[in-house]
């Protein structure tokens, strides 16, 4: 067995562990549990010291090698070891839906931003001071002024 493999598959065991947390991080967005979140934290960041890790190995050996990481593919080919290529490519692959799938919720995290940006300037009335519905601390406004429900 190639060391290269080795590599590979413990690096791609991680890719998927990974994925499946961004897959459980996508729906506590959804849901909006800040306690999941909170949890699904502290469980990526091993996994993310662990690929790291992986990065570090597999740019040793492409220092072993004396190979560029940009020419770790060709040489892969070259080597014609089909389970290796196979490893190669899984791993590949599982790297680009990790990416894709830190992407989507990172994209779920600023709409969630922005909604909950655009619900508070909609509460405090952005624009008329005089009229806020809610302060700053969330407090029912002290302006005296009561507004029609409708004009909320």
């Amino acid at each position: 067995m190639h060391a290269l493999n080795d590599i590979l598959q413990q690096a791609d065991q991680d890719c998927e562990r990974y994925l499946a947390l961004t897959e459980r991080e996508r729906e506590a967005i959804v849901q909006q549990s800040m306690d999941e979140l909170e949890q699904l934290l502290q469980e990526k960041r091993p996994l993310i010291e662990a690929l790291a890790r992986h990065d570090q190995s597999i740019k040793h050996y492409c220092s072993q090698q004396q190979i560029s990481a940009q020419s770790l593919q060709s040489h892969v080919s070259g080597l014609n070891d089909e389970a290796l290529s196979a490893a190669y490519q899984q791993f590949l692959e599982h790297l680009e839906a990790c990416k894709a799938a830190n992407d989507r919720n990172a994209r779920l995290v600023r709409h969630s931003q922005n909604s909950t940006s655009n619900l508070l300037d909609l509460l405090r009335n952005q624009g008329e001071s005089s009229q806020n519905i809610y302060d700053q601390l969330g407090n029912r406004s002290r302006s005296g002024v009561s507004r029609d429900l409708t004009k909320v």
